[in-house]
């Protein structure tokens, strides 16, 4: 009962913030005298966007790759990129778990256990969290000076962000996050903690995979006329997706991660166009799920064209 009133209460809160985003694009459109004088499309920019966000995508299914190996279980590019978007799905189903449980299925059907599963799903969430942060640390003193925050304030908060990153790999943070993957596969997961060097060796590739996605956001906004700067405009993204992420009670991130967007924008941009903020943020929704679905349907075509998957483990 008290889990059902919970994913309840994200919905609620999901909508609440999805009303917000449509609200301040209308209200922005009337402000700036209709759609047509928010809406400069080139389509140029757009499939330059688009192509850098298949990348990122495809550059994510390989760090799921590299995550099973550290977990034991060498698996073939194929192999994660099929149970990778497979799962996808699951991000957008209220409760925080179902991506996971998604590929610890899936990733039985291909020979891999459901420890090794869960040893790599907790390696992802420490490597998203601490990947999404360290992404933030060039938005963080804008963001404090957007709410009024002092310069020395916005230091301190770089120097937690950046603490938070090193604490992750800590096996203290290991530990509570093995016991959420405990739950997730229903059973008592005992896994060896993989040691904070092989930790950092893996961070770099999902700093890549979070660059790339912060590329391609940059290549859309400008698509849409919002002259975004690179520096610090490609850190807006992933660091709207990082709070998503941490919201546990809005499935994948819906309208918070929209919400976290338009404000970004606006602490890099303070004199951005009345509604342009929120229409970007829409469309960068729209424009990663439709990525996702892409990847997700050669997912679907490849795993079901009944190629055998050979698991070799360490």
């Amino acid at each position: 009962m008290r889990k059902t009133l919970l994913n309840i209460l994200g919905l609620l809160l999901t909508v609440a913030a999805l009303y917000y985003i449509v609200d301040s694009f209308i209200t922005g459109s009337r402000e700036a005298g209709g759609i047509s004088n928010l809406l400069h499309f080139n389509a140029v920019l757009f499939g330059i966007s688009f192509l850098l966000m298949l990348l990122h995508l495809v550059a994510a299914a390989w760090s799921w790759m590299l995550v099973c190996g550290a977990a034991g279980a060498r698996i073939s590019f194929a192999q994660a990129f099929n149970v990778h978007f497979l799962a996808q799905v699951g991000k957008y189903i209220p409760g925080k778990v179902w991506g996971a449980v998604g590929k610890i299925g899936l990733s039985r059907k291909i020979g891999i256990t459901r420890i090794q599963t869960g040893h790599a799903l907790v390696l992802e969430s420490l490597f998203i969290v601490a990947g999404c942060l360290l992404m933030s640390l060039p938005v963080i003193p804008l963001a404090a000076a957007q709410i009024g925050l002092g310069g020395t304030f916005s230091v301190l908060i770089v120097a937690a962000a950046a603490a938070v990153v090193l604490f992750t790999a800590h096996p203290g943070a290991f530990r509570r996050l093995l016991k959420l993957a405990g739950r997730i596969a229903g059973r008592e997961i005992d896994i060896e903690d993989p040691g904070f060097a092989n930790v950092l060796k893996l961070l770099p590739v999902y700093i890549l995979v979070f660059m790339l996605q912060g590329l391609a956001f940059v290549f859309l906004a400008r698509s849409f006329g919002m002259m975004l700067p690179f520096w610090p405009g490609m850190f807006l993204l992933p660091t709207a997706v990082g709070i998503g992420f941490l919201a546990v009670f809005s499935p994948g991130g819906l309208g918070i991660r929209e919400i976290s967007l338009v404000w970004l924008i606006a602490a890099v941009m303070p004199c951005v166009e009345p509604g342009q903020a929120s229409l970007v943020s829409i469309a960068a929704r729209l424009w990663i799920t439709a990525g996702e679905f892409l990847a997700f349907l050669a997912a679907a075509a490849w795993w079901g064209s009944g190629f055998r998957l050979d698991i070799s483990r360490r």
